[in-house]
């Protein structure tokens, strides 16, 4: 038992030591990618306009506050079951 549990510390131990040798490798390639400045892509379609027009956002979040609303009341609803009733109804 206790050579077992040694070998899970040695391990962790081992694994702790790559993670922490490596994380100075990857850290430059995340702040790289970060740093990229993303193209600012031209809508053809709004081309040729004299007043500012702009595209209007794909959905809403109607739907979402729907059925927020009714998980709501779903989860609400458990709350007034009837303490008397058994699963043998």
């Amino acid at each position: 038992m206790m050579k077992r549990m040694n070998f899970r510390h040695r391990t962790l131990r081992l694994y702790g030591t790559v993670l922490v040798a490596l994380l100075p490798l990857l850290i430059p390639a995340a702040t790289f990618a970060a740093s990229e400045d993303p193209t600012e892509l031209r809508e053809a379609r709004l081309e040729g306009y004299t007043s500012k027009v702009m595209l209007q956002e794909p959905g809403s979040t109607g739907l979402t506050w729907l059925l927020l609303v009714l998980l709501g009341i779903l989860g609400l609803s458990v709350l007034f079951k009837d303490a008397k009733r058994s699963h043998l109804d």
